[in-house]
Formats: structure tokens, sequence, C-alpha cells
């Protein structure tokens, strides 16, 4: 390369643009770094937000019946799955137990009972 003083006019206006190019683009990233409160992660492209998923096992409504009929030692009446407005999911399991009581008895995705009434 040239040294500085021996450039031609064109040389250096081709330097100062790639100079002016290269400071234009860091310049925003240098501003905004994920470290400050500045920073915003931007939105979907689509603008839906994803339920928020839990990680591990997700136990279906066959399963749910099974734990529910486990635990409780009843006949299974009715079955259903409610999926909740923060995305998790709740099997409600209707049980008849001993021949005279109906109890609902509600699994969540875990597998975990939640409650009897």
């Amino acid at each position: 390369m040239q040294p500085l003083s021996h450039m031609s006019w064109s040389q250096w206006m081709a330097l100062s643009a790639a100079v002016l190019c290269c400071w234009a683009l860091s310049a925003p990233l240098a501003q905004a770094a994920p470290g400050d409160g500045r920073y915003q992660r931007p939105p979907p492209p689509n603008g839906f937000v994803a339920p928020d998923r839990r990680v591990g096992r997700v136990v279906n409504l066959n399963q749910a019946i099974r734990i529910a009929q486990t635990e409780s030692g009843g006949r299974v009446l009715a079955a259903r799955s409610v999926r909740l407005p923060d995305g998790s999911v709740r099997h409600r399991v209707r049980v008849l137990i001993d021949d005279q009581r109906v109890a609902t008895l509600v699994v969540d995705q875990s597998g975990r009972l939640q409650r009897r009434r």
C-alpha cells in the first residue's frame, strides 16, 4: 500500500467512505448493548406470543385417568382436559368411589394430583 501522502483524490475518497461506513454500521451496536436497559428484544414476526411450555414430561388424558383411578380405587365416569391461560394443562377426572360417592380429581400436566373434591 502507498503512503498516505502519495494517495490520489479518488483513493482518499474511497478510503474515507469505507471508514465512514464502518463507523456508521458499528454505532447502533455500541449504543444498545444487551446488558444495559435500553436494549429490547424485537417482537415475534407474527405478533403471536408462544405459551409458556413447561420442561419435562407432559401427562396426557389417558395417563391422567390411570393416575386418578390408581389414587382413588374407583371407577372413572368422565374425564376432560382444560388448557389454562398460562399454557399449562389440567385434567379433570370424575370418579365413582365405593359405588356411592362421586369425586373430581384434578391432575396437572406433570402427573401430580392437585386436588380432590
